[in-house]
């Protein structure tokens, strides 16, 4: 078996590598604190990838020490590729979270040998942002390094980190399991109600049966929103564990922070979503198909149930008037 690092994440594709568990990784080189491969698919041929032996998902996670070492191995792997491929060219690439493209929540930095008309191309867009957006952003950076940096969060412990994932799951079947037992309510109680509105050919009971489907259907649908809230924060908890406090199950820890400058439209906008199931929820095949279905139903009874007939008017009682003498 290979070197466990410490920190090591048994689920990251990334840590295998470094207790020489992946048999079909091409390492390129090696020491005490780092490792260096290729990607199983290279921008190009030399493309290497540099990782320290420590599970640190990104940059903002990073400590100092580990920060040289990885920049003195970088060095090397870049003095390497230039002796052996003769680029034209190079590309030191370190990406930080989903949005700019990091698909491994293992710190990693891409060393690309470049070379003209390479698959790789252009990298940088062109754009046109007016120069009061840029001053502004200077300032706001400025502002940002005068200040006092927030320090790198401590590494996240292998045990508390699966146990956290452990109490998110945990809910996430709780949820699930509260769906379950509202649709197994429901089904007695339009039972009753259709099978009453038919039988007494009551519409009014028709219609109660259908108000009683939403209803349910309004509560399944939040119990499917917080799942799905809860198994966002669980992927977050796998890729980024340092965003989310140390066993926090505040699902919201999951979405995008806010800007400041929001507009009340979409501060409104996250509030509804906030408090009302999205779209998607209501479109999913564990809520429309299933309440979708007794609803027309309930409306089908209601539409061909005839209406009682109306009650006849009370009868006056017979009058009867003395015979005078």
């Amino acid at each position: 078996m290979g070197h466990v690092a410490a920190n090591d994440n048994p689920d990251c594709p990334f840590c295998r590598i470094v207790r020489q568990q992946d048999p079909d990784v091409r390492e390129v080189y090696r020491d005490d604190q780092v490792v260096a491969f290729f990607p199983t698919e290279p921008a190009t041929l030399g493309h290497t990838l540099v990782i320290p032996h420590r599970h640190i998902p990104d940059i903002w996670a990073l400590d100092e020490e580990t920060a040289a070492q990885l920049a003195s191995a970088t060095i090397r792997v870049s003095q390497g590729v230039k002796s052996a491929f003769t680029p034209e060219g190079l590309n030191v690439i370190q990406s930080n979270g989903s949005a700019a493209s990091q698909t491994v929540p293992h710190l990693h930095v891409h060393v690309v040998p470049r070379w003209r008309d390479d698959p790789m191309g252009n990298i940088w867009p062109e754009t046109a942002y007016p120069d009061n957006e840029k001053s502004s952003a200077c300032e706001r950076l400025r502002k940002a390094l005068g200040g006092p940096l927030t320090p790198s969060p401590p590494p996240v412990d292998a045990d508390d980190h699966r146990k956290h994932l452990e109490f998110i799951q945990a809910i996430v079947t709780r949820m699930s399991s509260a769906s379950s037992t509202a649709k197994g309510w429901l089904l007695p109680v339009i039972t009753a109600a259709y099978g009453y509105a038919l039988v007494k050919e009551a519409r009014a009971v028709a219609l109660l049966g259908v108000m009683a489907v939403l209803l349910f259907a309004l509560l399944d649908a939040n119990y499917l929103n917080q799942e799905k809230a809860y198994r966002r924060l669980y992927d977050i908890v796998t890729r980024e564990p340092h965003r989310v406090p140390r066993f926090s199950l505040n699902p919201a820890h999951a979405n995008a922070i806010a800007p400041d400058h929001a507009c009340w439209c979409e501060n409104l906008k996250r509030f509804i979503a906030r408090w009302l199931p999205g779209k998607s929820v209501w479109l999913s095949w564990s809520i429309a198909p299933f309440y979708g279905a007794f609803t027309i139903v309930g409306l089908f009874i209601y539409w061909h149930t005839p209406s009682p007939p109306p009650s006849p008017p009370p009868t006056q009682p017979a009058t009867t008037h003395a015979t005078p003498h």
